[in-house]
């Protein structure tokens, strides 16, 4: 239910996640171990994807508890930019067999892409991801705006919370990874990354074409 608006939740949330995350656990939607885990993200936009995974794993009801919460009247104030919930349609009035199938249906559809990416195609490791980040430090945020299609906001975020430009570069490269989910594969990243454009030795990338 949640994957459906992950990347729009993702970007709008982040700009408050603590206001979400202490919703979500007042109501119960994240465990206390869940709750620490999320606090534990140092990015924004981390923690808001985390917690949207902890919830979408705590079942369909954790999912509609969530999406109830970010149609009230205090977050849609808060953060105007949910106002596209108010029009969807959420299945509170389906029956449990009539909701049980269709979620099931749902997460059949999102994984079986993931799935059959994985098989041919590996996604890109933390590794990986540090590797690369070395040689794209004086330009990665050109790399995270043209190719990765992060917001200017998001990167400005990163930049903030972290000291060392390696560190931001591997948090850009580390955020657009859980964005993409299946599609954030190490042959994909690398063909983003050899743009001639950007003049990035191949060399620098060739970790990128290694079984991980």
């Amino acid at each position: 239910m949640l994957k459906r608006w992950q990347a729009d939740l993702i970007d709008i949330l982040s700009a408050d996640p603590e206001l979400v995350l202490q919703h979500a656990r007042s109501l119960r939607l994240v465990t206390d171990r869940g709750y620490k885990t999320v606090r534990a993200q140092l990015v924004s936009t981390e923690k808001v994807t985390v917690l949207l995974d902890l919830v979408s794993d705590n079942g369909p009801e954790a999912a509609h508890g969530l999406l109830k919460l970010l149609r009230s009247e205090t977050f849609q104030e808060s953060l105007p930019r949910l106002s596209f919930l108010k029009n969807l349609t959420v299945d509170r009035h389906l029956s449990t067999e009539e909701t049980r199938k269709r979620n099931a249906e749902d997460a059949e559809e999102e994984q079986r892409p993931a799935k059959q990416q994985r098989t041919t195609d590996p996604q890109v490791t933390e590794k990986q991801l540090m590797t690369v980040a070395g040689a794209l430090t004086a330009i990665w945020k050109e790399v995270g705006i043209r190719l990765l299609d992060i917001k200017r906001e998001k990167l400005d975020e990163i930049e903030a919370n972290e000291r060392t430009q390696k560190m931001r570069v591997f948090n850009m490269l580390y955020h657009w990874r859980n964005t993409q989910r299946g599609q954030a594969t190490a042959a994909r990243l690398h063909r983003l990354l050899s743009d001639k454009d950007l003049g990035v030795a191949p060399e620098s990338l060739e970790s990128l074409l290694e079984e991980s």
